[in-house]
């Protein structure tokens, strides 16, 4: 599976809203530590193994082959990112019980919440890493 259809791509970031905004006003290190399994799950086996893409599946009632698509690069790319993140969170709460490990858990949920709206940061930043990149083996 090389793209991924947008409403797919969308119900994966509403799910990373919802599991990190709950883990944040709840101030649970357990939904940190699922919602880092979900994620850790579908880095592992692939986007068809990513529950939030399961169930929007299910639940769509449209043709999915007609809509846009999205790589699943940047997809595997920001779900990567956010299980750095979410891994900081857990180590921190885990170890020191730290107020710092939400700084992290809320970066995700920004991040998630501002590609909800359309702007992808993991996006942007996997276009400079592959500009830098590009620029480093064109010397």
């Amino acid at each position: 599976m090389s793209e991924i259809p947008v409403t797919l791509v969308k119900a994966n970031q509403a799910m990373l809203v919802i599991l990190t905004s709950a883990s944040i006003i709840l101030q649970s290190s357990i939904l940190v530590a699922v919602t880092l399994m979900f994620i850790g799950i579908s880095l592992v086996f692939g986007p068809k193994a990513n529950l939030a893409i399961f169930a929007a599946k299910k639940i769509t009632k449209k043709d999915l082959s007609t809509e846009p698509k999205e790589s699943a690069v940047l997809l595997r790319f920001n779900q990567s990112i956010a299980a750095g993140l979410l891994t900081v969170a857990l180590i921190v709460l885990i170890t020191v019980k730290h107020w710092s490990a939400w700084i992290f858990v809320g970066m995700v949920t920004i991040a998630a919440t501002v590609a909800l709206m359309g702007f992808c940061v993991g996006c942007f930043l996997f276009y400079q890493w592959k500009k830098w990149n590009h620029k480093l083996s064109s010397k």
